[in-house]
């Protein structure tokens, strides 16, 4: 008869075992999430990527002097310079739009000194990103022109004036947020 009272006992204390476990488990992974939602919506993360999008400015610059020289001195041979200054605006593009997700999760993880200027540094971002994508576009256009119009090189130096506007707003945006 012993053995019938301890398989109850028995089987209560792998009950309990069994939801302390679960417990624990459930704590391990809501910490997990925890600090994997911080990591994701760390402001040194969008500063870094902030960073990278000024080098690539850098380059998309040069490639654009590029560009223009061509266009000016010899618009045959200009199709490689438009390629590349499109594919650097194409990068410069994507890493708008994952700067912008970074302050998404930066303001809702309530990471930020001032939230009006995270606000603004998310719609400039997204403004940047949509002005990038139009000189995307007249780059395009230039490549499939021939002759390439100064029409559609004035609108491009438009966009990239309003882009480049569309960044330091976005940047001082972000040194306040």
């Amino acid at each position: 008869m012993s053995h019938a009272t301890l398989a109850p006992a028995t089987s209560v204390q792998r009950k309990r075992a069994g939801a302390l476990i679960s417990s624990l488990r459930g704590a391990a992974l809501a910490t997990v999430l925890l600090f994997s939602a911080g990591a994701q919506a760390d402001p040194a993360v969008a500063a870094q990527i902030l960073q990278t999008i000024r080098y690539e400015r850098q380059v998309f610059d040069v490639q654009m002097q590029q560009v223009n020289w061509y266009l000016d001195h010899d618009p045959s041979r200009a199709q490689t310079a438009l390629i590349m200054a499109r594919v650097e605006a194409v990068k410069i593009d994507a890493k708008l739009k994952r700067l912008v997700q970074e302050n998404l999760a930066s303001r809702d993880a309530g990471q930020y000194n001032d939230l009006q200027a995270l606000e603004r540094a998310i719609e400039y971002g997204r403004t940047a990103s949509q002005r990038i994508k139009f000189v995307e576009v007249y780059l395009q256009t230039l490549e499939i022109e021939r002759p390439p119009s100064a029409f559609t090189r004035q609108m491009l130096n438009t966009q990239i004036l309003l882009f480049n506007m569309s960044m330091q707003q976005l940047e001082q945006a972000m040194a306040q947020a």
